[in-house]
């Protein structure tokens, strides 16, 4: 029956039969292959997880989350701990507990030690198990008072559950020894800074409860000028003098740091060494002088002393961050106070003069922060001070330590390292001002009121001189030797054609201002030299230059708020109608010319004495600009003082209320001057308080931009000037940061 159906189906049917059977037989053969691998597979995959699952993963926890640990008071020093937890499913094998320093680096104060509980810095932690990290710090020859740095734990594992060990964690630590005047002298740099916006503050609170009492504004600027003035004192007092890199936390004293914003990594860091020590005690009195100064200004007291108060704010932030953005901050918050006052208080051109201060400052300050924002985005592998892993950060500290020149990075085909030492250059020459940047100037003080001239002419223009010390000397060195020609040149150009245009000015508030052109170009040259003299000259110009013509523009206003006018031809035997202000200007005009026994001479000599071994025909040329200083102050003194008195002046109206005689300066305007006068009398023949100040600053500075050799004509005290100039760059970032590495560079 079966082959009766067989026959009767179709032919074609009877072929395709077997075929399909093969093919039936075939699919289910690589169905059944497919299930073996994948079966094998199966177990791999399984234990994929596993492994992971064993591994152990570390956190480090500290007392209060997000701030570094706190070091107590124990015995003959500090202790303190924090934990290592390990979060995984696995035995955490923890290999090296050690601070974060080194002979050749010490970050931190001697003395400082951590370890494991119980001994030893390397154990196995087993899986949700802890262990405590104990950190000491025996303070006994240790000339640090606080200590900032960091324990770094490494293991196997990381946090996070990573699949693979990676970086070493760290835990930020911290401790104060305290210097007196409790949380006080814990903070007085921040209260140096910040204690001005108490009179912003009071500002506001008057224009709401509609104070009419302005006058009362004025005494309250002054005390507060006043309580910063014996707040600096005290800190001179309490300033380490012989305190250097070696000591720790990089030779600065008197540090906060804390994160201030986390999700940038931007931290509040600040402190002062011998590099800025002198310029916080300098704008401590020159805002003291200035606020004596302001009792000139009559018009809209309120906002005047706003914006003074926030002005002076400014100006100490920018001399203590330690932060590129903080101090970017700082250097911006100066900018809007100072156009109100010159746009507001100022001359008849007020507004012509506050504009094109905003526009060239803006536009240093463009170039800055492109400067940052490079130095932030190259920073490579640190942490914050709490000890978070970052590979971004505005740390000055930390970004010294980065060998830049080694990364070998360009901009538009030249090296970086140039292309952004020019931006920074740029940026902090138009506040000195130098030439061709300078133009601003002039009318900035001639419309200024009086006491916002002498804050121009007394802080804000070494903020120029400042910042080149500290972020292009510090964090590009090897570029710094590449511009020192140049520099030194354009700081020659700034003398000669200074002195020039002060000879030709018949304006004597004009004829001030030309001459701190003049002034400031002997910091370029010195800072050219970059030699131990030359840096140290450098620091002494910029204080004594800002005692000196902070003394000169408050007795241009002295003269002015009499006669409104400081035309220098229309005066004339002023000696016989202002003995004393005739004495006054006359030692002002000596010790700007740079005589002897006047704290002037300092800066001049130092300069030649650092520059002349390197830039002889330059420093030739700079001792001509000291002849023609001498003349046109002696000549601008002959014509308002000396000879015959003009009687038309018996005639001006200013002068009816006063019988048609010139008033004599008056107790306050005397009292503005004096310390000034004593100031620079004193350091004309005792400049020792000054130099034992700054001494330590200028050597450090020197060894990280110059190598030893024939034109470092003196040496350091106590410090191996043969140590290499970048022993501090980061060992991991290779040997190639040398002087040689810049020239083969683009």
């Amino acid at each position: 029956m079966s082959n009766l159906s067989f026959v009767n189906m179709p032919r074609g049917f009877a072929l395709a039969r077997p075929a399909r059977a093969t093919s039936m037989k075939l699919f289910f053969s690589l169905l059944a292959a497919l299930f073996v691998v994948i079966g094998a597979a199966l177990p791999a995959r399984a234990e994929a997880p596993r492994a992971a699952e064993l591994r152990g993963q570390i956190a480090l926890r500290a007392e209060t989350p997000g701030a570094p640990v706190e070091l107590a008071a124990s015995g003959p020093g500090y202790v303190g701990s924090f934990t290592i937890e390990n979060r995984g499913d696995g035995p955490l094998k923890v290999t090296r507990v050690i601070v974060r320093s080194s002979p050749e680096d010490p970050r931190v104060p001697p003395g400082v030690s951590a370890e494991l509980e119980g001994g030893g810095t390397a154990a196995t932690i087993p899986p949700g198990a802890s262990r405590k990290v104990i950190v000491r710090w025996k303070t006994a020859g240790a000339r640090a008072r606080e200590l900032y740095g960091h324990v770094v734990v490494e293991s196997d594992a990381v946090a996070d559950g990573a699949a693979a060990p990676g970086r070493a964690l760290a835990m930020g630590i911290h401790a104060e020894r305290g210097r007196g005047l409790g949380f006080v002298g814990d903070h007085i740099l921040s209260i140096l800074t910040f204690l001005p916006l108490l009179g912003v503050v009071a500002v506001f609170l008057a224009h709401v409860l509609r104070y009419r009492d302005d006058r009362k504004l004025r005494l309250l600027t002054v005390a507060l000028m006043g309580v910063n003035l014996v707040l600096a004192g005290w800190l001179y007092a309490q300033f380490d003098r012989g305190f250097s890199r070696a000591d720790g936390n990089d030779g600065y004293q008197f540090i906060e740091h804390g994160v201030w914003i986390r999700s940038l990594n931007v931290e509040y860091f600040v402190g002062v060494d011998g590099v800025s020590i002198s310029m916080v005690l300098l704008t401590a009195l020159i805002s003291f002088v200035g606020a004596l100064a302001s009792y000139s200004v009559q018009d809209q007291l309120k906002g005047y002393f706003a914006m003074y108060n926030l002005l002076v704010t400014g100006m100490y932030g920018v001399f203590i961050a330690l932060d590129l953005f903080l101090f970017f901050v700082f250097w911006e918050v100066m900018l809007l106070p100072m156009y109100f006052l010159i746009g507001i208080w100022g001359g008849p051109r007020r507004e012509y003069a506050a504009i094109k201060f905003f526009l060239y400052t803006l536009a240093g300050s463009v170039f800055m922060l492109l400067a940052f924002i490079w130095f932030y985005l190259n920073a490579g592998h640190t942490y914050l001070v709490d000890g978070q892993a970052t590979e971004r950060i505005f740390s000055i500290p930390e970004l010294s330590r980065v060998a830049w020149t080694a990364q070998g990075l360009e901009i538009l085909g030249v090296a970086a390292v140039k292309m952004v030492w020019i931006w920074l250059f740029l940026g902090f020459a138009i506040k000195i001002p130098m030439f061709p940047f300078h133009t601003w100037l002039p009318d900035a003080h001639v419309e200024a009121p009086t006491a916002i001239s002498v804050i121009l002419a007394g802080v804000l223009l070494k903020m120029g001189t400042y910042g080149i010390l500290r972020i292009n000397f510090s964090l590009l060195p090897e570029a710094t030797q590449w511009a020192a020609p140049a520099m030194a040149a354009f700081g020659v150009v700034n003398i000669l054609y200074g002195a020039f245009c002060a000879m030709a000015q018949s304006d004597l508030k004009k004829l001030v201002a030309y001459s701190s052109v003049s002034h400031m170009g002997f910091t370029l040259l010195a800072l050219g030299a970059m030699t131990p003299q030359g840096i140290q000259a450098c620091l002494v110009q910029m204080f004594n230059h800002g005692l000196i013509t902070g003394m000169l523009f408050t007795l241009v206003g002295v003269i002015y708020d009499r006669v409104h006018t400081r035309d220098i031809d229309r005066f004339g035997g002023l000696a016989s109608e202002m003995p004393l202000y005739t004495a006054l200007v006359g030692f002002a005009f000596m010790a700007s010319l740079g005589l002897p026994g006047l704290s002037g001479f300092w800066g001049e000599a130092m300069t030649f004495i650092g520059a002349f071994p390197r830039y002889r025909a330059l420093t030739i040329l700079a001792a001509i600009g000291v002849i023609l200083t001498a003349a046109y102050h002696l000549w601008a003194l002959q014509r308002m003082f000396l000879g015959t008195f003009r009687a038309s002046w018996r005639q001006s109206k200013y002068l009816e209320p006063f019988g048609g005689k010139f008033p004599e300066i008056n107790r306050r305007e005397l009292a503005s001057v004096a310390p000034l006068a004593a100031l620079v009398l004193l350091l004309g023949f005792w400049p020792r308080p000054l130099l034992s100040l700054i001494d330590r600053g200028a050597l450090e500075v020197h060894r990280l931009v110059d190598r030893p050799g024939q034109f470092q004509i003196a040496g350091a005290p106590g410090v191996d000037s043969a140590a290499p100039a970048r022993a501090a760059r980061r060992p991991e970032q290779g040997a190639a940061a040398g002087h040689g590495a810049l020239a083969s560079a683009r």
